[in-house]
């Protein structure tokens, strides 16, 4: 729900997005159906647009730490065990 709250916000703060979107939709779909998960690919600049309402506003909480049980090795760096591992959502 929130994910689509804040689409929506962006749509309405960049309308020249929202229109580019839209002429890509009716380029590739047309007026006679709605788009389908086989459309996606053809879709490059729709695909873009959510990726980035996604990134924009991430709909995960920030800052879940985790704490780890054990030592790790994560690239080449030691994690000791106990360590609090924050996510970077971005």
């Amino acid at each position: 729900y929130a994910t689509i709250c804040w689409f929506i916000l962006a749509m309405a703060m960049y309308p020249h997005v929202q229109e580019k979107a839209q002429r890509e939709l009716d380029r590739v779909i047309g007026s006679d159906r709605l788009p389908m998960y086989e459309d996606s690919e053809s879709l490059p600049y729709i695909q873009a647009v959510i990726r980035e309402s996604l990134r924009w506003i991430p709909n995960i909480p920030m800052g879940v730490p985790h704490r780890l049980l054990v030592e790790d090795k994560y690239m080449g760096y030691r994690i000791p065990q106990g360590s609090l591992i924050l996510s970077n959502v971005w």
